[in-house]
This record gives structure tokens, C-alpha cells and sequence, in this order.
């Protein structure tokens, strides 16, 4: 059976949170960014990006973070992405998107790292 993309929302105080689940890659890249964007769209300025969940991630779903990933800075918000998977994370290596993008271990250690709401 074929691992499909699934995605959530919801959110933790001042924090946007999608969740990705299953397989990132060229056929579902674009519906994982029009989430995202629905999200920002909002006005979200501190988006956390679960990928916990996550069994494949291609360069196209890396291109969905990293326009993310711009999108926010430009508006001064903050993106953290939580993934312990370590097939994921190796990607991130290969691609140098590690020293791009702010990684956790998991969401609760992500969430921490965002700034304080006043």
C-alpha cells in the first residue's frame, strides 16, 4: 500500500502547527503548500512544521519548506521544524538545509524554542 500525505492544524498559544504525515514528495509537494500558505495566509507568525510522522521527503518537499522558510522571514516570523526520524534528517544534511532551518527533536522541544508572546 502507497503512504499518503496527511496533514493537520491546529494550534499551541501564539504557535501555528501542521503536522505532515507520510510521504512528501512530487505528487503531494503542492497540496502540503497550499496548506501551509492557508496557514500564513492567517497571519501566522511563528509556524512549527511536525514532521515526525514523516517516511519520505523528496526536493520537492523540501522546495515547500524552504518557501515557507521565506515567506515568514520576510514578515519577521519564526519557522522550527521538529523531526526525529533520522532518514529525514539525513536529507536535510545531504540538501545543507540543516544549517538552514531551526530542527528539534520533537514538537515539545521545537515549541520551547520559539520566542516568549509578551
Amino acid at each position: 500500500m502507497r503512504d499518503h500525505l496527511e496533514i493537520t492544524e491546529r494550534r499551541a498559544g501564539a504557535v501555528d502547527i501542521v503536522a505532515v504525515k507520510g510521504r512528501l514528495d512530487a505528487s503531494s509537494s503542492e497540496a502540503a503548500e497550499e496548506r501551509i500558505n492557508r496557514v500564513l495566509d492567517t497571519g501566522s507568525r511563528h509556524l512549527l512544521i511536525n514532521l515526525c510522522d514523516l517516511s519520505y521527503i523528496s526536493s520537492s518537499g523540501l522546495r515547500v519548506l524552504l518557501a515557507a522558510l521565506k515567506r515568514l522571514k520576510k514578515d519577521g516570523g519564526t519557522l522550527r521544524i521538529a523531526c526525529g526520524n533520522p532518514q529525514i534528517l539525513e536529507v536535510f544534511t545531504m540538501a545543507g538545509f540543516h544549517r538552514i532551518f531551526s530542527l528539534a527533536p520533537d514538537e515539545a522541544a521545537a515549541l520551547a524554542g520559539f520566542p516568549a508572546e509578551p
